[in-house]
C-alpha cells in the first residue's frame, strides 16, 4: 500500500479501479495548403461546433452555477479575438492547414502566460490549452468527448483534467478525481464539488497501472494506491456512515435549523441566476444569503440593461416573498471579468481595482443595477450589499449611490423599494478591524471567508505551493470573525457568513460560538448545513470558540473540533 497527501477538494470517499487520463492536445503535421480560404472556413465551423457544445454544457449545469462561470469564460476566450483571430492570421499569412494554426497558436500562447510565473494566469494558460484542444479535435474531425475509454465505474487519475473534460464525464463512471494540479479553488475543484464527486488535487502520483484499486478521502486530502483491506473496511464504513447522514438531512431539509437549545439559525443559499432561486427552494434554503450578480453579466456581446437586471432580480425576490434575499451588487476584478467593462493592466489585480473600488469609478454600471435591484425590491424582501469594502470612504460613497438611484426613480415616477437593508462584505481585514465604526451605517455584516483567510494570512489560494496555508480555521482568521461579530452585536446588526467556510459542516460550531446568525452555502449544501446546527448546543459552541481563539494554529483548532 501507498499512501499520499494531497489537498481535498471535494468531500466524499471514493474507492474503485484507477483509470489514467492524459489531457492533451493531438499530434498534428504541419503542411503547406493551396486554399487557406477553405481552411479559414474550417476554422469556423469548428468555432461554431465548439461554441455550440460549450454553451449546451453551460445550459446543463446550470445557469450562475460555479461550473456554468467556468464555461462561460471559455466561450469568452473563443471569441476572444487575440487568441482565434490570431489562428486566423496564421492560416492566412503563412497558408499553413488550419490544425497546425490551431496547435502553434494554442501552445505559443499558453506558453506565453506560465512563462510570467503569475498563478492565475497560470490557471488562463490551462483554459486556452482546453479550449485550443476542442478546436483541434473539431479541426481534425475528431469527436470532442474523450471519455471513449472509461468502460468501468472508476477513480480517475491525471496529471490535469481539462474543465471541458469534466463537465462531460459520463453519468455513474466517475467514483472520483485525483490529479497532480490544481488546488481547493481549481477548475477541477469547482466541477467535482458541483457534481458531488470526491476529489483530491496537488498530489504527487507515482506511476499507477489501470486498474489498479484506489482510495481516497476528499475531505482530508489522503489517497491509498491499492489500499490494505483494513483500510478499505474503514473507508467504506465512513462512505456508508456519510450517505446515511445526507439522506436524513434531505429529509428534514424544510424544517427550521435550530440548535438542540433552541437558538434558530438561517441558512440561506448562494446563488448566481435567477433560475438557481428554484432550486435553492427545493432543498429548503432559508431565502438568498448572496446573490452574486456578475453571472448575469457573463457571456453577452452588449451590457446588460437595467430592465433585463430587473426582470432577474424581481424574478428571484418572487420566489422568496417572505425571506431575505441579499443580493451583491457587481463584483469584478481580480479573477472576474465581464464583457463590457474594461479594466487596464495590473501588477496585481487581487490588490487593484475589484468590488466596490470598480464600481464606484464607473457610476452608470452602479446606477443601472441599483435602480434594478430597488425596482425589484417591491417583490419581497430586499437585501443589497458592497464587496470588497475596506473602509467607511467606501461604505458611506455606496450609500450616496443609493440614495442617488432612489431620487432618479423618484423623479422618473417609478415604484421602488425603500424598506430594504444595506450591508457591506468583510473580506479585506481592515474592515474587520473597523467593522465597529462601520457598523452605524449598515443593518448587517457578511464574512467573505474565502477573501479574508487569503488577505489575512497573505496565501494565494490557486499557488498548490502554498494552497494548504490558506486555512480559515487558522485563529488570525478566527479573531477577524469574533472582531465583526461583536461589533454587530453591540450595533444591534446580525452577521453572516458566505464564504467556503459557512458550508464547512466542521465550522459551524465555531460560526456560531463566535456569534454568526446566518449561513449562506453553495445550494447543494443546504440540508446538512441545517442537519449539523440541530445537532449543536449554543453553550459548547461559545466555549469551542473561545477555546479556539486562544489556539496557536489552524491544527489546533481542528484538534478542538474533533473533541467536541
Amino acid at each position: 500500500m501507498i499512501e499520499l497527501t494531497g489537498i481535498g477538494a471535494s468531500p466524499g470517499i471514493a474507492i474503485g479501479p484507477a483509470h489514467l487520463h492524459h489531457s492533451q492536445l493531438p499530434e498534428v503535421r504541419t503542411y503547406r495548403v493551396d486554399d487557406p480560404a477553405a481552411e479559414v472556413q474550417k476554422l469556423l465551423h469548428s468555432q461554431d461546433r465548439v461554441r455550440n457544445r460549450l454553451t449546451d454544457l453551460q445550459a446543463s449545469h446550470g445557469e450562475g452555477s460555479d461550473e456554468a462561470e467556468v464555461i462561460g469564460a471559455h466561450l469568452l476566450l473563443l471569441d476572444d479575438p487575440e487568441f482565434t483571430d490570431e489562428i486566423r492570421d496564421r492560416i492566412e499569412s503563412e497558408a499553413v492547414c488550419a490544425e497546425a494554426a490551431v496547435a502553434e497558436v494554442t501552445e505559443e500562447s499558453a506558453a506565453m502566460l506560465e512563462a510570467l510565473e503569475d498563478e492565475y494566469l497560470a490557471a488562463r494558460s490551462a483554459d486556452i490549452r482546453d479550449v485550443g484542444q476542442q478546436l483541434l479535435r473539431s479541426v481534425l474531425g475528431l469527436p470532442l468527448e474523450t471519455w471513449d475509454k472509461l468502460v468501468e465505474p472508476s477513480v480517475l487519475l491525471a496529471s490535469d483534467f481539462f474543465p471541458s473534460e469534466t463537465a462531460t464525464l459520463p453519468p455513474g463512471m466517475a467514483l472520483g478525481l485525483c490529479s497532480k494540479e490544481g488546488s481547493a479553488t481549481s477548475h477541477i475543484a469547482v466541477f467535482a464539488r458541483g457534481m458531488g464527486l470526491p476529489a483530491v488535487v496537488g498530489v504527487e502520483l507515482p506511476t499507477v497501472e489501470s486498474g489498479t484499486l484506489i482510495a481516497l478521502d476528499g475531505e482530508t486530502g489522503s489517497v491509498y494506491i491499492d489500499p490494505d483491506p483494513a483500510v478499505v473496511q474503514n473507508l467504506r464504513k465512513r462512505q456508508e456512515d456519510q450517505q446515511r447522514a445526507q439522506a436524513r438531512a434531505a429529509d428534514h431539509s424544510h424544517q427550521p435549523a435550530r440548535t438542540r437549545d433552541g437558538t434558530l439559525i438561517e441558512v440561506a443559499a448562494n446563488i448566481g441566476s435567477d433560475t438557481d432561486a428554484a432550486r435553492a427552494l427545493k432543498t429548503g434554503a432559508d431565502g438568498v444569503g448572496l446573490f452574486r450578480t456578475e453571472f448575469l453579466f457573463l457571456d453577452r456581446t452588449r451590457p446588460i440593461s437595467e430592465e433585463e437586471q430587473y426582470e432577474a432580480y424581481r424574478t428571484v425576490l418572487s420566489a422568496f416573498p417572505d425571506q431575505t434575499v441579499v443580493v451583491r451588487t457587481l463584483d469584478i476584478g481580480g479573477d472576474k471579468q465581464v464583457p463590457g467593462v474594461e479594466i487596464g493592466e495590473e501588477l496585481n489585480p487581487f490588490l487593484g481595482l475589484r468590488g466596490i473600488r470598480l464600481t464606484l469609478t464607473r457610476p452608470d454600471l452602479m446606477r443601472d443595477q441599483l435602480r434594478a435591484l430597488l425596482r425589484a425590491g417591491t417583490e419581497g424582501r430586499l437585501a443589497i450589499m458592497a464587496p470588497m469594502v475596506s473602509g467607511k470612504d467606501e461604505v458611506i460613497a455606496f450609500r450616496t449611490a443609493l440614495s442617488e438611484a432612489e431620487q432618479s426613480l423618484r423623479s422618473d415616477g417609478l415604484a421602488f423599494a425603500d424598506d430594504y437593508q444595506v450591508g457591506i462584505m468583510i473580506e479585506v481585514p481592515s474592515a474587520a478591524l473597523v467593522a465597529t465604526r462601520l457598523a452605524p451605517y449598515v443593518d448587517f455584516f457578511s464574512i467573505g471567508t474565502n477573501d479574508l483567510t487569503q488577505y489575512t494570512l497573505a496565501v494565494d489560494r490557486t499557488n498548490r505551493e502554498v494552497a494548504a496555508r490558506a486555512d480559515h480555521f487558522d485563529p488570525a482568521v478566527l479573531r477577524l470573525i469574533k472582531e465583526t461579530a461583536d461589533a454587530a452585536h453591540d450595533h444591534d446588526r446580525w452577521i453572516g457568513v458566505c464564504g467556503e467556510m459557512a458550508g464547512d459542516p466542521h465550522a459551524t460550531p465555531i460560526l456560531l460560538g463566535l456569534g454568526v446568525t446566518e449561513l449562506s452555502v453553495a445550494i447543494p449544501s443546504v440540508p446538512a448545513i441545517k442537519e449539523q446546527v440541530r445537532h449543536l448546543r449554543m453553550e459548547e459552541c461559545q466555549a469551542l470558540a473561545a477555546r479556539s481563539l486562544e489556539a496557536a494554529d489552524a491544527a489546533e483548532v481542528r484538534n478542538l473540533i474533533g473533541d467536541l
